[in-house]
């Protein structure tokens, strides 16, 4: 499923301007997209461990990437998006403990969390650095 088709769809308002970060972005989108898809087929418990571990690894590069282009660029408020990264790899750590001891409910909590996720960091936190760093020439 593409960001293009899916219930959760990566428009430019969540460009920031960044070849790279754009379609890590937009990676995650897909990933979303995949859990609710699953969910709507009656198979989020089955698909769930799956997207875990695209978010770990979501996290990992992606935020190393934001971290070090900000970090390059001495952008002020890398102190403050490193702490948010750091929720989102404790929030995803959490729900992998709790589908692994088979806790119900963990494929939907996830969406939601998930869903939030897009809105609030991706949308508007991501943006904070976004002009920042094209402002010097990172594209």
């Amino acid at each position: 499923m593409s960001v293009a088709t899916g219930t959760f769809r990566w428009t430019e308002a969540y460009s920031v301007n960044i070849a790279l970060l754009d379609e890590q972005h937009q990676k995650l989108f897909d990933t979303v997209n995949q859990l609710d898809q699953a969910l709507r087929a009656g198979e989020g418990n089955s698909k769930v461990q799956v997207v875990l571990d695209k978010l770990v690894e979501y996290a990992l590069v992606h935020f190393a990437a934001e971290e070090s282009l900000m970090q390059e660029h001495e952008f002020p408020g890398l102190p403050t998006h490193r702490t948010q990264h750091e929720m989102f790899r404790q929030k995803i750590a959490a729900y992998l403990k709790e589908h692994t001891a088979g806790k119900p409910g963990v494929p939907v909590s996830l969406l939601l969390f998930m869903q939030g996720w897009l809105k609030q960091h991706v949308l508007k936190t991501d943006k904070q650095y976004s002009a920042f760093l094209t402002a010097r020439g990172v594209h």
